[in-house]
């Protein structure tokens, strides 16, 4: 028997995500593994109905004041040792990191949040996408479940993440600023093509530029393509992001 949470939150009319091995389910995961491949952002808008987001924005905005804040500058290449480097060299730069967190204890067993995670067809969706054998959901007590919380002033600026794919779901945008700029596959594994990551960095190379309507699906590969979030402008609501986390 289905869960019946999974209509409740997934549009499942224009995201099959329960019936995969169907030829629209295929199709689905044909986008998603394109997206992967030409621009390392899926992006698949409505993926969650407008009454579930309306619902999810109520639950973490009544919890924004419980939010851990956060405030420090930061290495882009924090997995390397980077002391060894002029200060006018990428591996020298820094940059800062601001916003408020609201993690996994915070919610309950039967929070919206809790339940649209422990969907297995959520799970099993993000496994085909990225091509893993086996996907988990994360039973870190503080991390699992995360939500960024971000107004005016915040931003997560230059960095590189350090695993294979990070999945969110954006729940509310600010009024102002707040985008998400990236630059896909900017380095690799036998070149880190600095020369491109400082023209990034002094705003000479042109980022591509995402503002994802609420409800939308999103998963970034961000281990080989420099991101962040843009600055928050003026705004009376917060930015908010929902991420979950996997182990394999």
């Amino acid at each position: 028997m289905s869960n019946p949470d999974l209509n409740r939150f997934v549009n499942l009319e224009t995201y099959p995500i329960d019936r995969l091995d169907s030829e629209a389910g295929q199709e689905l995961l044909n986008r998603a593994h394109r997206m992967m491949k030409e621009d390392t952002l899926v992006e698949f808008p409505d993926f969650l109905r407008s009454e579930a987001v309306v619902a999810l924005a109520e639950e973490l905005t009544a919890l924004e004041s419980n939010a851990h804040q956060i405030d420090y500058m930061s290495t882009p290449y924090g997995w390397m040792d980077n002391s060894e480097f002029p200060p006018n060299h990428p591996r020298s730069a820094l940059f800062r990191r601001n916003c408020g967190t609201i993690t996994t204890e915070l919610f309950s067993e039967n929070s919206l949040s809790n339940r649209l995670f422990q969907l297995d067809e959520l799970t099993e969706f993000i496994r085909r996408m990225l091509g893993y054998e086996t996907l988990y959901r994360s039973t870190c007590p503080t991390l699992s479940i995360q939500v960024n919380v971000m107004d005016e002033g915040d931003r997560f600026d230059w960095h590189f993440d350090t695993n294979d794919g990070v999945v969110s779901f954006m729940i509310q945008n600010a009024d102002t600023g707040g985008a998400f700029e990236y630059v896909p596959l900017i380095r690799d594994e036998d070149d880190e093509n600095y020369d491109t990551v400082s023209d990034v960095f002094d705003g000479s190379h042109e980022p591509r530029r995402q503002t994802a309507s609420p409800g939308t699906l999103l998963l970034f590969l961000g281990r080989r393509s420099i991101h962040r979030v843009a600055p928050v402008g003026a705004t009376k609501r917060s930015r908010l992001s929902l991420l979950y986390s996997y182990d394999i």
